[in-house]
This record gives structure tokens, sequence and C-alpha cells, in this order.
């Protein structure tokens, strides 16, 4: 083998050891070789065995390094002991003994690498005890707090709110079964002493966590008020970007107040709104969806006005609308909607005035399909742009439309009873 090719075979031997080493620092490894440690399930082997193992790695490391470099160099033939002078041997002599250090190296990286392993191993296990630990621990709280909620005293069962909401804000893992039992509680049908202030503290320590400001927050979690009755319920400026439910609730007393609250998908299926007020105004939905389904809405006053709908809807499938006053004044929507299908609307006045007196006539935000209006007025602004009401009964309805100089605005399939007029620019056929 020629000089050359010789020493082209070493270059590349040493490139590929060099990207070994690289890919195997970075954990990258090549297609089937795997660099991170396997999880270990025999026993482990003595010190001993150990150290052997590692000998016999080096002395197999050496043997084929001290071959390669030999037959590299076409096995040149070495001088006899007799033809080395003293400073030849000294050298020898150092050779041997960096051998011999070099060995007793391998040994002690072996030994630490032992002790490496067993001080991760034992990190690992005080890791997995502290945690069981903590888990237990846990569990131990919910159990009490769950038996003092279900206690017949009413101050062990407030003390019991507080234990539960407590476990869930130190219980990350947990926190969305803590707030399942606290809403569970409210569903409750229960007639006792005190019963009154416990479901207060419920919905007291939500609307704490909810807060846009609050240091930890319970909005990403869903909440399920299915059928649970609230009186003068303030959910103003909270946040949920879960799902929240309140099918078949009935909120009464002096106000419903959601004013400026923040929601992902509400839904009120089967909701009675008998409070004197109910105030959504200023609420917000963002990427998802309101639905009012089969709600009904008395009392003196429903406000709906300033809402923010961005990429989302509020719906309103047939609900009643008694309410003397129903405002949907000044939306703003951004690539949201607001639909009433199969509604009806008795006795009231209805605020449509969105602002969007400036934009085109094909964008409806608005749409009123299959509805009912008995003596009602209807307020849509000026031009009534961005309203449309398709199909619907307008029976003694008063349309009130202050645009100077309205486009035409399509109105079609209405029937109009009771002496009801629309503006000339409304289209009904």
């Amino acid at each position: 083998m020629s000089d050359w090719l010789r020493w082209l075979l070493i270059a590349l031997c040493l490139v590929l050891a060099l990207l070994i080493v690289t890919r195997g620092r970075r954990r990258r490894g090549f297609p089937g070789v795997t660099w991170s440690r396997p999880q270990r399930t025999t026993k482990r082997r003595g010190m001993v065995a150990s150290v052997l193992g590692w000998l016999v790695v080096a002395l197999l490391v050496a043997g084929v390094t001290g071959g390669g470099l030999l037959w590299f160099l076409g096995w040149p033939r070495l001088p006899s002991a007799g033809q080395f002078d003293v400073a030849q041997m000294l050298d020898l002599l150092k050779i041997a003994l960096s051998v011999v250090a070099g060995f007793g190296g391998v040994v002690l990286l072996a030994v630490n690498y032992r002790k490496q392993r067993v001080a991760e191993d034992e990190h690992d296990l005080a890791v997995q005890r502290a945690e069981r630990e903590a888990v237990q621990k846990f569990n131990e709280r919910f159990g009490s707090a769950a038996e003092q909620l279900a206690n017949d005293n009413a101050a062990v069962r407030l003390a019991g709110v507080y234990a539960m909401a407590g476990l869930a804000d130190d219980w990350a893992d947990k926190r969305q079964v803590c707030v399942d039992v606290l809403c569970g509680y409210l569903r409750i049908t229960r007639e006792a002493a005190g019963e009154a202030e416990v479901r207060e503290a419920i919905l007291r320590v939500i609307r704490d966590r909810t807060r846009r400001s609050g240091k930890l927050s319970w909005s990403a979690l869903d909440f399920d008020f299915t059928g649970v009755t609230i009186e003068n319920a303030d959910f103003a400026r909270r946040e949920f970007s879960g799902e929240v439910l309140f099918d078949g609730a009935e909120f009464v007393g002096g106000i419903a107040s959601f004013a400026g609250a923040e929601f992902g998908k509400l839904s009120f299926h089967g909701t009675r709104f008998s409070a004197a007020e109910t105030t959504f105004g200023g609420m917000t939905v963002t990427g998802g969806q309101a639905e009012f389904v089969g709600a009904e809405f008395t009392g003196d006053k429903v406000d709906f006005a300033d809402g923010y709908l961005q990429s989302s809807s509020v719906a309103f499938f047939r609900c009643r609308f008694v309410a003397p006053r129903v405002d949907f004044s000044s939306l703003d929507f951004v690539f949201g909607r607001l639909v009433f299908d199969r509604c009806d609307f008795a006795d009231l006045e209805l605020d449509l005035s969105i602002g969007l007196d400036d934009q085109p006539s094909s964008l409806v935000p608005v749409l009123v399909e299959n509805c009912r209006f008995e003596r009602c007025r209807i307020e849509l602004g000026r031009g009534g742009q961005g309203v449309k009401l398709a199909d619907c009964v307008l029976d003694t309805v008063t349309v009130a439309d202050t645009g100077e100089n309205p486009q035409p605005h399509p109105w079609p399939g209405n029937e109009l009873r009771g002496g009801t007029s629309l503006p000339g620019h409304y289209v009904t056929s």
C-alpha cells in the first residue's frame, strides 16, 4: 500500500471518529443507534465486574487502534532489544508507564461513572417518592374537604368550600376535578340552615379566581352551572376561556350581570332570565359561540349593548323576549355574527342600531329569521345597514329608521300585519 493511501485512510478514520463524538454529544445519533441510556430492568452489576468490563473495552480499543496503525504503516519491523540504547529504553519505560496510567484512568472513570449513575438513580427515586407523597396528601385533603361539604352543619360545609378551593389552587393536575365538585354542590337542591351562605361562598371563590387581574386563575377551566338558581348573579368583568354551561339555570333577584365578561364557549339552553335587569353589556365572545336555545327573558331590561364578537357568534333559537327594553345597540363585529331564529318578541322596544352606517349593504352581521314580533318597536338607527329580517311576522310593529338617503335594503318574505309599515327602501318581495 502506498504512503499517500495510508495517510488518506488515517485522515478519514479521524474525521469519522470526530463525527461520532460530536453526534453523540448532541444526543442526535445515527439511524438505528440510541445514545440515551436505556432503562434498566435487571439488577446492576457489581463494582468489580463494571471495572473489569471497562478494562476489557479499553484493551480492545487499544488493540484495535495499535493493530490498525501497524497495518496502515505496512507492518514495519521493530528493532531487537539489543539495539536500544539507554535513552531509548527510558522512552519505552515512559510509554509503558503512560499506558499503565491510562488503564488507571479507565478504572477511575468507571468508578466515577458508576457513582454518577447511583446518584442519578437516588435522585430519581427521591423525586418519585416526593411526588407520591404529594399526591397522597392531596388525596387526603380532597377526601377531607368532600366530607366537610357533605356535613349537616353549615359552618363545616362553609369550611369545606374554602378547603376545596385551596386544594384546587395547589393541585394543578386535578384543579378541574375540584371545581367540578364545587359546581356539583351548586346543582344539588338542599334546604338547610345557612345553605344560602355556603352557595354564595362557592360563587364568590369562582368570581375571585376568574378575575383578569388575579394571580391564580381558573379562567381556562370548564364550569357547569346546569339547573342552578342564582340570585343577583355577578359575573361582571370575569374571564372564562373554557366552556361555561348555564343550561336550565334561572337568574333571579335585582340583577344578573355579565357586563364586560369575556367568554370562549357559552351555553344557555332552557335558561330563564327573571332578574329585574339582565346585562351582558360590553361582553366579549372570542373564537367561540354563545348559544341561547329556548331561553326566556323577562324582567324590566335586557342589555347586550357594546358587545364585541371576534370570529364568533351569539345565536338565539326559539327564545322568548317579553322584557320592555331589549338593547343590542353598538355591537362591534370582527368576523362575528348575531343570529335570531324562531324567536318571539312581544310588547317591547328592540334596539338593533348596531352602528354599521358606512358599511355596504351586503354585509349582514345581524340576521333575524322566522321570528314573530307583536306590538314592538324596532330601532334600526341610520339606514338599517347590517340588519336583515327574513320570513318574519311583524304584527303591529313600528320600524324606526332615521337614515338619510338610504340604499335599498332587502327584507324578503316578511308578513306585515296590524297596520305595520316599513320605510320605502326596505324591499319585502
